[in-house]
C-alpha cells in the first residue's frame, strides 16, 4: 500500500488552481483600479479645462480693465488739458468750458493757494472735514499731478482729481475674480495638489500643499515634478504679469497604481499563513494518529509477548538448550524491545551516554543473522572511544530501518558499510549501501509519510527514523549522496555524549 502516492500530483493541481484564483483576483482588482483611474483622469481633464476657461475669463476681464483704464486716463488727460486752457489768453473759452462742464465721472476737489477746501464734484464729501480733504488730496496727487489754475491776477487754485468710480468698480471686480479663481483652484473638486505661481514676481500666489515659509528651491522642485505629469496652465494676472497653475494627479490616482501589487502581497501572505497553519494542523493530527497507533500496537503486543516469555521460562526449566531455541529467545526479547519502542512514541524519552562502537557491534551482530547472507555489513570506526546521548531501544530502531532498507535496495545482495567519526561538537554516522540509488525527484520526499518503493509498504519507516533522530535525539539525518545504480549514503549527526 502506498500512502499519499498522488500527493505531489494533487499539490500541482492545487497550485495551478491557486495561481488561477490569484490571477483572477488580480485581474479583477486591476480592472477596477483602471476604471477608477480612468474616472480620476477624466475628472482631472475636466478640472483643467474648467481652469483654462476661467483663466481665459480672467484674461478678458484684465483686458477690459486695461482698456477702461486707458480710456479713463485719456479722458482725464483731455479734461486736464481743457482746464489748463483757461490760463491762456484766449478770446473764446467756450469749448474748454464745455469739456469741463460735461465731466460727470471724474471726482474733483478744488482748493485755494493755502490748500483750503473750495468745492468738489462727482462724489460725496463732508465739506467741514478739512483733514479728510487733505488726506484725499494727498492720495490723489500721487495718482495724478494736480492742476494749478491762475483765475485772477496772482490768485491760484489747485484741482485734485482721481479716476472714475467705474474704474475702481472694475478694478475691485477684477481683484475679486482673481481671488475667487485662486480659492477655487485650491479647493478643487478633484482634490489635486496645486501651486499657483507668479512668474513675473517670482513668488507664490496660492497653494494647497506648500506655504509662504517653504523654500523656493523646494517649491521649484515640486513644480518641475508637476510639469512632468501635466502641462501648467497659464493665467494672465494683469498688464505684463502672468502666472502659472501647476497641478499633479490626485493621491487616489497614485494609490491606485500600487493597489494591485498591494492586493497580491496581501493574498500571498494570506495563502502563506493558511498553508503554514494547515500544514501545522495536519502534522499535529498525524502525530496524534501515529502516537495512538504505536501505543495501541505496544498494548496489543504486550499480552502475547508475556505469554511467549512464560513458555520460554518453562522450556528452560526442562533443560532445552537447542540453538533454534536460543535464537527464538533473542527474537522474543527483540519483540519486547520493539513493543517498548512503540510505547515511547509521543512521550518524552530518557537519553543515556552510550559507547557508540559497542552499541553498533552488539546490534550489527544481531542484524547479520536476520538479513540475507549475501549482504555483508562492515564497520569502520575511529580508534578513539565515541560517546553519544541516545535512547538505545529507539535508536536501534533507526539503525534497523536503515540497514533493512539498504538490504532491500540491493535486492538481497551487496555490501553495507557503517562509518563513524567525531566531528565538531558531535558524532557523524554514515550508512552506505551499493543499491540502486534514489531518483532525484524523490530525494525531497523520502522522509515524508507514505514514501515507499515496496508494493505492500506503508511508507512510515524513514518518517519515523527522522522523527526519532531529530525529535528525540536533537540530531540530523539526511541523504549525503546518492547515484542511480551505484548506491546511497545516509548521514546521522548526533550531539556529543
Amino acid at each position: 500500500m502506498k500512502l499519499y502516492s498522488n500527493k505531489q500530483r494533487w499539490k500541482q493541481i492545487l497550485l495551478v488552481i491557486g495561481v488561477a484564483i490569484v490571477g483572477l483576483i488580480i485581474w479583477l482588482t486591476s480592472t477596477i483600479a483602471n476604471n477608477v483611474k480612468k474616472a480620476e483622469l477624466e475628472k482631472i481633464q475636466l478640472w483643467s479645462q474648467a481652469v483654462k476657461k476661467k483663466a481665459e475669463l480672467v484674461r478678458l476681464t484684465n483686458d477690459a480693465f486695461n482698456q477702461l483704464s486707458l480710456n479713463e486716463s485719456e479722458k482725464v488727460l483731455f479734461w486736464a488739458k481743457a482746464t489748463k486752457e483757461l490760463e491762456k489768453p484766449l478770446n473764446d473759452f467756450g469749448f474748454a468750458l464745455q469739456i469741463i462742464q460735461n465731466n460727470k465721472d471724474i471726482p474733483l476737489i478744488l482748493t485755494n493757494e493755502k490748500g483750503e477746501y473750495v468745492s468738489h464734484k462727482n462724489f460725496d464729501l463732508a465739506t467741514d472735514n478739512q483733514d479728510l480733504v487733505d488726506s484725499l488730496c494727498n492720495v490723489w496727487s500721487k495718482q495724478n499731478s494736480p492742476i494749478e489754475i491762475n483765475y485772477f491776477e496772482s490768485r491760484r487754485q489747485k484741482i485734485f482729481y482721481t479716476n472714475s468710480s467705474n474704474y475702481f468698480k472694475l478694478q475691485l471686480l477684477r481683484d475679486s475674480l482673481l481671488d475667487a479663481f485662486s480659492n477655487e483652484i485650491m479647493n478643487n473638486i478633484a482634490q489635486l495638489p496645486v501651486i499657483f505661481w507668479n512668474d513675473e514676481g517670482d513668488s507664490l500666489i496660492a497653494s494647497n500643499i506648500v506655504g509662504s515659509s517653504t523654500l523656493k528651491e523646494d517649491v521649484a522642485t515640486q513644480m518641475m515634478n508637476m510639469a512632468k505629469n501635466n502641462p501648467p496652465i497659464e493665467v494672465v494676472l494683469g498688464q505684463n504679469n502672468k502666472g502659472k497653475v501647476y497641478y499633479n494627479n490626485s493621491a487616489i490616482l497614485f494609490q491606485l497604481q500600487y493597489y494591485p501589487f498591494l492586493t497580491l502581497i496581501i493574498i500571498a501572505l494570506f495563502l502563506l499563513i493558511a498553508y503554514l497553519s494547515f500544514s501545522s494542523f495536519r502534522k499535529a493530527e498525524q502525530n496524534q494518529v501515529w502516537a495512538g497507533m504505536a501505543k495501541e500496537t505496544a498494548h496489543q503486543l504486550g499480552t502475547p509477548l508475556s505469554s511467549l516469555q512464560g513458555w520460554i521460562a518453562v522450556l528452560k526449566e526442562e533443560g532445552i538448550k537447542h540453538e533454534a531455541f536460543m535464537e527464538m529467545e533473542k527474537d522474543i526479547n527483540r519483540l519486547t524491545v520493539v513493543s517498548e519502542r512503540f510505547s515511547k512514541i509521543g512521550s518524552s524519552v530518557d537519553l543515556h551516554s552510550v559507547n557508540m562502537a559497542q552499541f553498533f557491534a552488539d546490534y550489527i551482530g544481531y542484524m547479520k543473522k536476520r538479513i540475507p547472507t549475501t549482504v555483508s555489513i562492515s564497520t569502520n570506526f575511529e580508534d578513539v572511544e565515541i560517546w553519544a546521548k541516545i535512547n538505545p531501544p529507539l535508536f536501534s530502531w533507526v539503525v534497523e530501518n536503515l540497514l533493512k532498507n539498504a538490504a532491500d535496495a540491493m535486492q538481497g545482495e551487496g555490501e553495507i558499510e557503517v562509518n563513524m567519526t567525531k566531528v565538531n561538537q558531535g558524532v557523524s554516522i554514515l550508512i552506505k549501501d551499493s543499491g540502486k540509488g534514489i531518483p532525484s525527484k524523490m530525494q525531497k520526499t523520502i522522509f515524508e509519510p507514505g514514501y515507499t518503493t515496496k508494493e505492500r509498504g506503508w511508507g512510515l519507516g524513514l518518517s519515523l527514523v527522522k522523527r526519532i533522530v531529530e525529535g528525540h535525539h536533537n540530531g540530523k539525518i539526511s541523504v549525503k549522496s546518492t547515484k542511480l545504480g551505484v548506491g546511497t549514503t545516509f548521514e546521522i549527526l548526533l550531539p556529543n555524549g
